[in-house]
């Protein structure tokens, strides 16, 4: 039996689509959004994975977050990490669209 690591869980989690649980174990855990934050690399990174599971996995379930859900998981993780000044809106869009990530 092999046994895995819950970031592995985590991440294994996400990628098979499976939002809800990945969302569960990020807000779960007490040191859940400074880990996304660190594996993520960025803060706009961070934020789009975050908002997009919440997209995911709402009532009205879509794949693409919107600029205002980015700036919430944005909000959200510095809160929760300490961070004080936070990228401007087009700062974090930007750096999403650079990665090829999809934000409207």
């Amino acid at each position: 039996m092999q046994l895995v690591s819950t970031d592995a869980r985590d991440r294994q989690a996400h990628r098979a689509g499976a939002p809800i649980e990945w969302l569960f174990t990020v807000l779960a855990d007490r040191e859940g959004h400074r880990r996304l934050l660190e594996e993520s690399g960025s803060l706009a990174i961070a934020a789009f994975r975050l908002a997009c599971a919440r997209c995911k996995t709402g009532a009205s379930a879509t794949d693409v977050p919107s600029t205002h859900e980015l700036r919430g998981a944005a909000r959200e993780i510095a809160r929760r990490t300490g961070i004080t000044m936070l990228p401007s809106l087009a700062d974090l869009v930007s750096e999403c669209e650079a990665a090829g990530l999809l934000v409207i």
